[in-house]
């Protein structure tokens, strides 16, 4: 019986470190806020559109507890200390540069949630080739039954622009 026990122990412990994890990220950064893009300068598709499901049990989602995707769109211009950049109107005023024209963010998705990045994430594996995500659009479904299940579902709606 004891050895039983250890046996068992053992082949769930080396499965466990057989077993193979995996991280797929996408990301798309928004223009460098020193070139100067026009609307012309840019390829647009038609409205396209991605989903992504999150089902938790007891807290967990267990079909990402091993395999991440994850979509993000980075920014270099707000990365900066909330001291040195403040944003009014449609500029954004910063201490070492002055006032950066034009920074109505063509990419505008901060901060979404973790169902939203997935959803971004299907979108832009699903169009591949284009530059920047536009004015992405979430409509967000949730069923939650406290503590025990949640189901969130994030349909993400945007164009697309390729560079010429």
């Amino acid at each position: 019986m004891k050895r039983t026990k250890i046996l068992l122990l053992w082949l769930m412990t080396s499965g466990l470190f057989l077993s193979s994890c995996s991280i797929s990220n996408r990301t798309m950064k928004t223009p460098n806020y020193h070139i100067e893009f026009y609307k012309s300068d840019f390829e647009y598709s038609k409205q396209v559109e991605a989903e992504a499901t999150s089902v938790r049990v007891l807290g967990i989602d267990w079909k990402r507890l091993f395999k991440w995707e994850n979509g993000e769109i980075e920014s270099d211009r707000f990365k900066s200390e909330p001291a040195q950049s403040e944003i009014t109107t449609n500029f954004v005023t910063d201490n070492i540069v002055g006032t950066l024209t034009a920074v109505v963010p063509v990419i505008g998705d901060y901060g979404k949630g973790k169902v939203s990045s997935y959803a971004l994430y299907n979108l832009m594996q699903k169009n591949p080739g284009y530059d920047v995500v536009i004015y992405p659009q979430y409509e967000t479904n949730k069923f939650i039954v406290p503590l025990f299940y949640s189901k969130r579902t994030v349909k993400v709606t945007a164009r697309l622009g390729r560079i010429k």
